[in-house]
């Protein structure tokens, strides 16, 4: 099915071809609508008359930008641009803006210049140092924040910089960086407190209640997220980590995976001239860090080096109490407790290039290994109740080990034309995963002390391998329309090694069961095009129609086995965003699309699991993908100090990926693998086991309302909040089951800055129970305290934070019941979260910095879901270009 992926590039190109027939003009300011051009080539909307100051030298480089308000984003008109010569300070050219914001110096000689932009009731907003010269002629600086000056406001002080949380038109972005909190945790600690996210205790992620999510890190995907997203989570700094962004309604562009939406995580990347690095060092009683980066960069290239590692050593906890009904009418009534010690640790290390060939042409590198290691040593001791009486039945020492290698390899192309906005890039990823997740049980009669009577392993190593070629084209062919258009092949193939070794005496060597060893491959190779439209309108109407078509070629097959036949498909994903500007500042958004969730390899695997022999879980090689369509409405608001978003949303969701569960025996369990494919070989299985599997049960509906909200009542006082309220309603026809319920996720923070140098910041979440098939899973909450002290100019810092430190640990509480004939059971599973922790994060930053025109052009990086970002603060999803402090070049 490769000749899909040709024919589309194939289009592609020809698209490009009869681009180039339009008559030129300005772009959108790579996407961004306020930039376009006439159809002659002139900046559109650039009423001002703009002239080179007399008797000075003349050029040929170009100056462009558009200056916004760094408070509410709006466009500055009428403000003053000028360029000084560095040496002499003599003004070389100026200009004023446009009644979009927007300025052109056409005229500029090659040299260093001071950029200054200047207006009543703003402060000055400079660049020390930009070049035009032989191989940078042209600068496109794009937002350029201008901050108002203090004495406009009476109550309130606004520094030129980014808000905490930003609402963008296409995203919510969060500032991770501005966060004193984020220091010495990981990426889960980060996402707990973006809005319209909620991460469990676990470390798994939802977006409203959802967890059918893609996780993008950089804007490209990774095997190691496709394996286990809360795995991947642990093993990425909080440090590290620059900007999260939320994408609930992603366009055409972006891969359809992930029926609730896409989370974007962009690390650190230090743009500024020069050599600069820094260490980052932190210890408490869960965890510890230590991780550095290096950067060089010169006019043409930029190296990057990060690596560091992290251990883990938090305690477990919790017991589970089963109860099942006969068949006699009797209910029989069973009890686990459990108690380990985890211990654990991961380490990476990337390197990234980023190289400009010239002014119109760039390339970009990175690699980046990724190491994991975690040990679980849990005591579990079972009890049965007869005649009310609690007896002890068996004893287990279970050892499970979590290991993992993950390699990504990205590389580049991007070309830029003579036309603003206008780009053609070539994107490739290679990007393997290898784990082994096995365990091993020693049995004990009675109380776990004694002598072992039997011993079993089951060693399971992984692999998940994928290759992406992506092309992407777009092209503004007026100032009120653009087009995109694009072509993406992605090869996967993923491999379960799974072996059982057991010893029925307890005191000899373990042997292999052969009917419990085999390996399952399986192959899902996606080829895809896409084509959408930008339409914008003089009274402010926006509107972004786009299709996209995947086609889904899949394999499975045991070793020695024929092949399994499963179907290829294809899928047609419209998507529709309307929006209006309305006065005050108001934004109304309305926003349709259409995704698909293909199963991972935690869905599929069919490997048994069976560590602890009452909840026995295998996966389910014959899942279909479940549809989606998402419906939502957005309101955002700002005036004086207060920022406000609603959205209300409907997700709708046909042959959901669901767990469930059953309650019995070797029977049913033969049952069920039969059906989904599992060779089991000799599985043996208690008639009280409770047995996990993925099922697509029938229909997922979710009705929902989130709310954000930003304050900033006093100076340096910063109060924000999101609230995310949610009508649950899931039905099973096939299995007789439904179930629907409220629930809902908050989160508040409060961040002070105490003088000059130090901040302060208070931070609660909580969740109620989720809503699933056959029951609930209980709520949890958690709050922090943390303080940071800035010293030496800010190029150092020391930090304290503290988590849930009036309690060691939190209770959570999951109920399951079943009430179908053959199946009734009710269990009720408690875990101990020890989540109690206090640290002490030190950070020392190094090197001498200038800034250069380098420091805003743009670069582009690979992703399976555009990586192409937007946004003032996204670097285009790879944290390679944008424009610091005055805000990057807006994306599509």
């Amino acid at each position: 099915m490769k000749r899909i992926f040709y024919i589309l590039t194939a289009v592609l190109g020809m698209n490009y071809a009869a681009s180039a027939q339009f008559p030129g003009g300005g772009g959108f300011g790579g996407g961004g609508m306020g930039r376009g051009g006439d159809r002659n080539g002139s900046m559109g909307g650039m009423n001002q008359q703009q002239k080179a100051l007399p008797d000075l030298p003349k050029g040929n480089g170009r100056i462009s930008g558009i200056v916004v308000d760094s408070v509410s984003g709006k466009p500055v008109e009428y403000a003053t641009v000028a360029i000084f010569d560095v040496k002499s300070g003599k003004p070389v050219d100026g200009t004023v803006t446009d009644v979009k914001g927007a300025f052109l110096l056409k005229s500029v000689p090659d040299g260093d210049f001071k950029f200054v932009v200047s207006f009543i009731g703003y402060k000055n907003t400079e660049v020390a140092k930009l070049t035009i010269g032989k191989g940078q002629k042209e600068q496109n600086l794009g937002n350029v924040s201008l901050p108002p000056d203090v004495l406009t406001l009476t109550e309130v002080t606004v520094k030129g910089e980014k808000a905490l949380i930003e609402d963008k038109v296409d995203r919510l972005v969060y500032n991770a960086e501005k966060d004193i909190s984020n220091a010495g945790g990981d990426a889960g600690d980060v996402l707990r407190k973006v809005p319209m996210l909620s991460v469990d205790l676990d470390g798994n992620v939802s977006m409203r209640g959802s967890q059918n999510i893609r996780v993008l890190i950089n804007g490209k995907p990774s095997t190691i997220v496709a394996n286990s997203v809360a795995d991947a989570l642990k093993m990425i700094p909080s440090d590290q980590i620059k900007t999260i962004e939320v994408i609930t309604s992603p366009s055409a562009k972006y891969d359809a995976e992930g029926s609730a939406g896409i989370i974007n995580i962009i690390t650190k990347k230090n743009n500024l001239q020069g050599i600069t690095g820094s260490v980052d060092i932190a210890g408490g009683n869960r965890s510890s860090n230590l991780f550095g980066n290096v950067n060089l960069r010169t006019k043409k290239l930029g190296v990057g080096l990060n690596a560091g590692g992290r251990m883990m050593y938090p305690p477990t906890g919790g017991y589970i109490d089963i109860s099942r009904e006969l068949a006699n009418g009797q209910t029989l009534r069973t009890r686990q407790e459990n108690n380990g010690q985890q211990l654990g640790g991961f380490g990476n290390v990337q390197l990234s290039l980023d190289y400009s060939i010239d002014a119109k042409n760039s390339l970009t590198f990175s690699a980046r290994n990724s190491r994991r290691a975690f040990n679980l040593d849990n005591t579990q001791q079972s009890y049965s109740f007869i005649n009310s009486v609690k007896t002890p039945t068996f004893g287990n020492e279970i050892n499970t080990k979590n290991l993992g290698n993950n390699l990504d390899l990205n590389l580049d192309y991007t070309r830029k034309f003579e036309k603003e906005g206008k780009e053609f890039s070539v994107l490739a990823q290679f990007s393997q995963n290898t784990g082994d997740n096995s365990y091993t049980r020693d049995l004990y009669q009675g109380l776990s002390v004694g002598e072992i009577t039997y011993r079993e392993s089951n060693p399971n190593k992984s692999k998940t391998q994928e290759r992406t070629v992506q092309i992407d084209y777009q092209d503004p062919l007026s100032q009120y329309v653009q087009i995109e258009t694009g072509a993406k092949m992605i090869l996967r193939h993923i491999e379960s090694d799974f072996r059982f070794n057991y010893d029925s005496t307890g005191t000899g060597i373990l042997k292999a069961n052969p009917l419990r060893t085999n390996v399952f491959s399986y192959d899902q190779n996606v080829y895809a095009g896409y084509l959408s439209f930008l339409f914008q309108t003089k009274n402010k109407w926006g509107f972004k129609p786009g299709l996209r078509y995947e086609y889904t070629q899949l394999a499975a097959k045991y070793q020695d086995a024929p092949e399994t036949n499963l179907p290829d498909f294809g899928s047609l994903i419209p998507s529709l965003t309307v929006s209006k500007s309305l006065r005050g500042g108001k934004t109304i958004r309305f926003s349709y699309n259409r995704r698909i969730q293909r199963p991972s390899i935690q869905f599929l695997n069919p490997n048994v699991s069976q560590s602890d022999p009452f909840n026995i879980s295998f996966g389910n090689p014959n899942l279909n993908p479940e549809y989606t369509n998402n419906f939502e409405v957005n309101l955002s608001t700002f005036f004086k100090t207060t920022t406000l978003n609603f959205s209300a949303y409907t997700r709708m969701t046909d042959n959901s990926i669901e767990t469930v569960r059953y309650r019995g025996g070797q029977e049913l369990f033969n049952q069920l693998t039969l059906a989904q494919g599992v060779s089991t070989g000799t599985v043996v299985v208690n008639n009280n086991s409770l047995l996990t599997t993925f099922q697509n049960i029938g229909s997922n509906r979710a009705y929902g309302l989130n709310v954000f909200a930003m304050v900033k009542p006093a100076r340096g006082l910063t109060i924000n909040g999101n609230f995310d309220v949610r009508y649950i309603m899931l039905n099973s026809p096939a299995l007789g089951i439904s179930n629907q319920n409220w629930t809902f996720n908050l989160f508040g923070q409060v961040q002070y800055q105490l003088g000059k140098d130090w901040s302060a910041q208070l931070f609660g979440f909580g969740r109620a129970r989720e809503i699933q098939l056959q029951g609930t899973q209980g709520g949890f909450m958690g709050y922090s305290f943390n303080i940071l002290k800035e010293f030496k100019k800010k190029q150092a810092s020391l930090g304290f934070g503290a988590e849930n430190f009036l309690q060691n640990a939190f209770k959570q509480r999951t109920n399951l019941s079943s009430s179908t004939p053959g199946n009734v059971f009710t269990q009720e599973q408690v875990n101990y979260m020890y989540n109690r922790g206090f640290r002490i994060t030190f950070r020392k930053r190094f090197g001498k910095m200038s800034f250069d025109g380098n420091f805003f052009q743009r670069k582009k990086s690979v992703n399976n879901d555009d990586s192409k970002q937007g946004g003032d603060n996204s670097n285009d999803g790879g944290g390679q270009g944008g424009g610091g402090g005055m805000g990057g070049r807006r994306g599509g």
